[in-house]
């Protein structure tokens, strides 16, 4: 028999912590987005009022998954809409429920939400892994719950597989890609002198705070230097906007073993970093950027070549780029996966309806392919 309690308040939380951490233990994929830490430090970061949903699922009494419901205000052209959604807000491309179950835990997050007061204009699942063993419940138990619902791709996510190994994954590239990564390090050692990868990866608990830290300003400082430092989004390791909940992250993911750092040298001048979160042999891009006033061309490339070769070594399974069609990620992908959202708009919310009314006419107007090209995240 199932139970369910729901939270609202971010303090009462860690009464959570320790089934938090059991259930995340046991979580498919899991990443650092889903735990508590996370959502504690990034919560706050939030521009727009949102109130906290998190339903704790239960069977006779103990607890078998936490799915981390929010409703969110979001600004659109009609005015400002209420979202219940995953608290992600597209820091990065997958979430779901946490625990080993997360097809009952989300089945019963949905009737849990079905059966209390609406405080939303509609629901919006974002970030659901079309790999992920509740992509095929979300669906369901919308409909279930007596909502109606459309899906669709939202966003495009590379992936590079390495559980056959760096060999085999070598030979899985084009000769040109071979060669084209042997030239760029022969360039690099001639331009700059010796070339060198720097991996930072503590284990949950090593290392003290001053020394994470050390390492996200050498990141910072090569950041400061990157064309992403001049970028409108304003997303980089040392833009203002972000950098303050970027490195209270930092430490956090440090201290539970999910951080993952990669530097290249070249003549130990620090040049390029990858930045990444890691959890249980698969890492998750987060930013990378490379120091354009050192002169070097293709140090981002082969510090990407580097961090691939000795993630291998370490017998890391995937790294996940994150969203988006960079030409390079294609050359370094061994295959791609979809973030599929799950929308359903509320029936007697006008606001909502008129986004229903926009999204019904654009199916008319454009084909299937045509709609996924204009709604794919970045």
């Amino acid at each position: 028999m199932l139970q369910v309690r729901e939270f609202n308040q971010l303090g009462d939380l860690d009464s959570l912590r320790p089934a938090w951490q059991r259930l995340l233990s046991g979580t498919p994929a899991h990443s650092f987005f889903q735990t508590l830490e996370w959502l504690e430090i990034a919560w706050g970061n939030y521009r727009l009022p949102q109130k906290l949903r998190v339903v704790l699922v239960e069977r006779d009494g103990q607890p078998v998954g936490i799915v981390p419901f929010c409703v969110r205000v979001e600004q659109r052209r009609m005015g400002r809409l209420r979202v219940l959604t995953y608290p992600l807000d597209d820091w990065g491309p997958f979430f779901g429920p946490i625990g080993p179950e997360p097809q009952v835990a989300l089945q019963a997050a949905i009737e849990h939400v079905a059966a209390t007061p609406r405080d939303w204009d509609f629901i919006d699942l974002r970030w659901v892994d079309e790999s992920a063993p509740e992509f095929m419940v979300a669906g369901e138990a919308l409909r279930s719950a007596g909502y109606s619902f459309i899906t669709r791709p939202r966003m495009e996510v590379r992936i590079c597989r390495m559980t056959e190994g760096w060999e085999a994954y070598v030979a899985s590239r084009s000769r040109n890609w071979r060669r084209e990564m042997r030239r760029h390090h022969e360039l690099l050692e001639k331009a700059g002198g010796p070339v060198n990868l720097v991996r930072y990866r503590p284990a949950a608990g090593s290392g003290d705070e001053a020394a994470h830290l050390e390492v996200y300003d050498v990141c910072e400082r090569i950041a400061a230097h990157s064309w992403q430092a001049a970028a409108e989004s304003q997303s980089t390791l040392c833009s203002p906007r972000v950098r303050d909940v970027l490195r209270r992250l930092h430490v956090a993911a440090a201290r539970l073993g999910m951080l993952d750092v990669n530097i290249l040298t070249v003549g130990d001048r620090p040049v390029a970093y990858n930045y990444n979160y890691f959890a249980a042999g698969r890492i998750l891009g987060l930013r990378c950027g490379f120091d354009q006033t050192a002169g070097l061309e293709n140090c981002g490339k082969l510090l990407l070549y580097k961090m691939l070769e000795d993630a291998a070594v370490r017998g890391d399974v995937e790294y996940n780029f994150g969203p988006g069609r960079q030409p390079y990620k294609d050359r370094f992908a061994t295959e791609m996966r979809r973030a599929y959202t799950f929308r359903h708009y509320a029936r007697y919310s006008l606001r909502s309806q008129l986004m229903n009314l926009k999204e019904r006419m654009a199916s008319r107007i454009y084909s299937e392919e045509a709609l996924i090209e204009r709604q794919l995240v970045s």
